[in-house]
């Protein structure tokens, strides 16, 4: 009991000391990120052509740019309050709880709008490898935009559940009453389901047959850098970005809240993931430059050029194939 307390005691003296540390990087990460995004979805909306890459690309940019956005914000307040204790009577404060609330609610919808557009976008690739002729010809025009519409819509309503069922009554912020808590259990079914049923289950199965092509094909030629880059971006958040959505569940089951310095760090861990992928783009684009100057419009567009080609490929062999010669 005694070195329970003593342990307690030593973690809440240097908590605020860690949390000094952590919060400057998490809010430098993040605002490198903001940039990084920003500069990635100026250049898909005015400087690089539409096709169904760029517009999911667009969209997952946006939604990262929105998170880590809101992540500076709810860092800078938490940095605040950390170093004036004085302020911890705006707690109870009504204004001051709704404003936290918005925040909150707006990272974890940029949270969930970043899995359910890796989670297309790794299925649609994955279609288009499997199936490239069948897949450039029956695939409806405007249907990025279409399922982009879709993915926003549904993570703006899950997101929303999610902080007003579980969040708040996890924090007892909200007024309600009795059933909250089988409410906070349905959401949290319902979290369960999409995310560890639908989305990541789909995405690592999709990533890894992409990874299985782009092994195969850097044996014989060098592999398109769509794929790389979806690979590598789904790779990060499982790495990076997966913990914090466990973690919350973990808090919303047991309504308890996780040990220091978890929840810090994973937070680090979140914007790391949202940051890392314009960087990712660059990288993964300068590859096979040869050295030399190249702009970052060059770059881009060598990641994501149109599918066209490559389904001019596959036509040609199809066609070339004596047996699919009649």
């Amino acid at each position: 009991m005694t070195e329970t307390m003593y342990w307690n005691n030593h973690t809440m003296l240097f908590k605020p000391v860690f949390n000094m540390v952590i919060s400057p990087i998490t809010i430098i990460i993040s605002i490198i990120g903001i940039c990084g995004n920003s500069l990635v979805v100026w250049y898909l909306s005015f400087k690089i052509k539409r096709n169904t890459s760029t517009v999911y690309i667009f969209n997952l940019a946006l939604a990262d740019a929105a998170f880590l956005l809101f992540v500076v914000v709810l860092t800078f307040v938490s940095m605040v309050f950390t170093l004036a204790p004085g302020l911890e009577a705006h707690y109870e404060d009504a204004h001051f709880i709704n404003v936290v609330d918005m925040l909150t609610l707006a990272c974890i919808f940029g949270y969930n709008t970043s899995l359910c557009l890796l989670t297309t976008i790794s299925i649609e690739r994955c279609l288009s490898v499997l199936f490239p002729i069948w897949y450039h010809c029956n695939r409806p025009k405007h249907l990025s935009s279409g399922v982009c519409t879709i993915v926003w819509i549904t993570s703006c309503l899950l997101s929303a559940l999610e902080v007003t069922f579980c969040y708040n009554v996890t924090y007892n912020r909200t007024g309600i009453a009795g059933g909250s808590g089988k409410e906070c259990k349905v959401v949290f079914i319902i979290i369960c389901c999409f995310s560890f049923m639908i989305f990541i289950p789909s995405m690592t199965v999709s990533s890894l047959i992409l990874l299985i092509k782009v092994w195969k094909s850097s044996q014989q030629r060098q592999p398109r850098k769509l794929f790389v880059v979806i690979t590598v971006t789904v790779v990060f958040f499982l790495v990076f970005g997966m913990p914090m959505r466990i973690l919350l569940l973990t808090w919303y089951k047991h309504h308890m809240m996780p040990p220091f310095p978890i929840m810090d760090l994973f937070s680090l861990f979140c914007s790391a993931n949202s940051a890392i992928n314009p960087f990712v783009y660059y990288l993964v684009g300068r590859k096979g430059s040869h050295g030399g100057k190249i702009t970052l419009l060059a770059i881009l567009q060598a990641v994501f050029r149109d599918e066209g080609s490559q389904y001019k490929r596959e036509e040609r062999k199809i066609s070339a194939d004596p047996e699919n010669v009649m």
